[in-house]
């Protein structure tokens, strides 16, 4: 499967190696040449400080359930689940699995209970993206862009269906087992052994911690104070989004409308989620430089500024945590080396 994913993110590298061609190698350089380190400089720290929204959001999470966890792990199963997520084809959930185990490794909680809160966490992050989708409608209409007009409609509907899909699942315990089950039997269709091999513990963890991930979801869903506070973090959140993309175009000396950036913004995030290449690679870039371009900016800006904001959000992070995920292996495996021989004694 290995040689599969990375041929993906090949294939990704390929399709921005083809978008920089189309946009002009020569003036994407010239581009460059004249671009300012300081404003790009502080696109990074906004980066920096929307992972730290991000944690303290969590941590509320966390601690509404009574689960202390040190903020410095917080961050390593953030960048542990964006590794996953990055290098995972499909709807990026990869990861929250990860999050769950890595949280659950440190704390020895439940799986179930830290699941909740991850899941929470995932939905808090679709209330300021469906505002942004209604405003993006607007401002594409009143631009009179009929082509973006309707792809943002269309996918207003699919993240609408797909969100209301998701929630109903999770408010359901026989639809949360069944979709396990699924995932499950689609593993092994590819794995047999390994899913033979599991199947017992997989059979146990699903009749255990579906049940208590219910209680602490509806649990969470019903805590007034930190579902408050949780999505006041959500809406700074991605107001650093915006403004990290702000500031790239700001960076290359083409400054840009904030409404602008939230239409591309916005595709770029319904459009992510159904992408077979890991992250989108390749097709996010590709994409929203395109969408740039219909807003009328020059397509060798376009596709700098789109090629810079990935190289902060997807490609840095992704790196960050590739080495958080080695460190997590290597102290799992010892932890596990430790157990064996004291079981050998």
């Amino acid at each position: 499967m290995d040689w599969r994913k990375y041929s993906l993110l090949g294939l990704g590298l390929a399709i921005i190696a083809l978008l920089l061609w189309w946009a002009g190698i020569e003036e994407v350089i010239a581009i460059l040449r004249n671009a300012r380190a300081d404003y790009f400089l502080l696109a990074v720290l906004v980066y920096i400080a929307a992972v730290i929204i991000w944690a303290l959001r969590w941590r509320v999470l966390l601690n509404s359930l009574g689960i202390g966890v040190p903020f410095r792990t917080i961050l390593g199963a953030l960048f542990a689940g964006i590794f996953v997520n990055n290098v995972t084809p499909g709807a990026r959930g990869g990861g929250e699995p990860v999050r769950m185990y890595y949280i659950s490794k440190h704390t020895k909680e439940p799986y179930g209970n830290v699941f909740a809160t991850i899941m929470l966490d995932r939905i808090l992050d679709v209330i300021p993206v469906v505002v942004m989708l209604f405003l993006a409608t607007v401002y594409v209409y009143h631009l009179g862009s009929f082509t973006l007009t309707i792809t943002v409609f269309v996918l207003d509907l699919a993240f609408a269906a797909l969100t209301l899909a998701t929630v109903g699942i999770l408010l359901s315990e026989r639809k949360t087992k069944g979709m396990l089950y699924w995932v499950y039997r689609q593993f092994g269709r590819i794995m047999p052994k390994k899913a033979a091999k599991y199947e017992e513990k997989f059979v146990h963890a699903v009749e255990v911690s579906v049940p208590q991930f219910q209680e602490k979801f509806k649990f969470l869903l019903t805590h007034r104070r930190a579902f408050a506070l949780s999505l006041a973090y959500s809406f700074a959140f991605w107001f650093l989004v915006l403004l990290r993309s702000y500031l790239i175009f700001l960076s290359i000396n083409n400054p840009i409308g904030i409404l602008d950036v939230m239409v591309v913004q916005t595709i770029g995030i319904v459009v992510g989620m159904m992408m077979v290449l890991p992250g989108g690679a390749g097709i996010i870039e590709a994409i929203n430089s395109a969408v740039y371009v219909l807003l009328g900016i020059g397509k060798g800006v376009a596709v700098t500024a789109t090629v810079l904001e990935r190289l902060i959000s997807y490609w840095a992070p992704t790196f960050t945590g590739a080495i958080v995920m080695a460190h997590f292996g290597i102290k799992v495996r010892a932890e596990r080396q430790s157990r064996e021989e004291e079981g050998k004694v």
